[in-house]
């Protein structure tokens, strides 16, 4: 962390910047990048789930009375909205953090969606038990899709998936 401090008050914005969108870069820039990336697909992934849910299938409290069909919709939502963010999440990596190279593109693509499996599902556990279990809003419950594939994701993908 000292090595990141000192280099943002020895260097200048435009020094700064070029490291940004270097691929070898400090291991802290380098998940700040990642963030950015995961942010992206957070915001697709929201975007659709909620869209989904208001317009074509209802799984909002305002549309769904009942929370076992409103968890069930969320899920299939939440699964739709997965395809859109897995994929938005591997281009801006490809783009932007990691080196590609150790597999094939489409087994790279494969295993990013395989790694990002678990933190999914568990966050579609989550998500369907805060609402069939509890009845929290739809809105709410959808914070517990997010902070499993933060947790998981990161470590899994620089360590099976990407060279760097």
């Amino acid at each position: 962390m000292r090595e990141l401090i000192r280099f943002l008050r020895t260097n200048d914005l435009k020094t700064i910047l070029a490291a940004l969108h270097s691929r070898d870069v400090h291991p802290v820039i380098q998940f700040f990048k990642y963030g950015v990336c995961g942010v992206a697909a957070l915001v697709v992934h929201t975007s659709i789930f909620f869209l989904l849910s208001r317009f074509v299938i209802p799984a909002l409290d305002s549309n769904v009375a009942d929370d076992e069909v409103r968890a069930n919709h969320a899920l299939i939502n939440s699964g739709i909205a997965f395809l859109f963010s897995n994929t938005t999440a591997y281009l801006l990596n490809v783009a932007w953090v990691f080196t590609t190279g150790r597999h094939s593109r489409v087994k790279e693509f494969l295993l990013f969606t395989v790694v990002n499996g678990p933190g999914a599902i568990s966050g579609f556990l989550v998500q369907d038990w805060l609402i069939r279990s509890i009845g929290w809003p739809t809105w709410a419950a959808f914070a517990g899709f997010v902070l499993p594939n933060v947790l998981v994701n990161f470590a899994c993908r620089k360590l099976f998936i990407f060279k760097k």
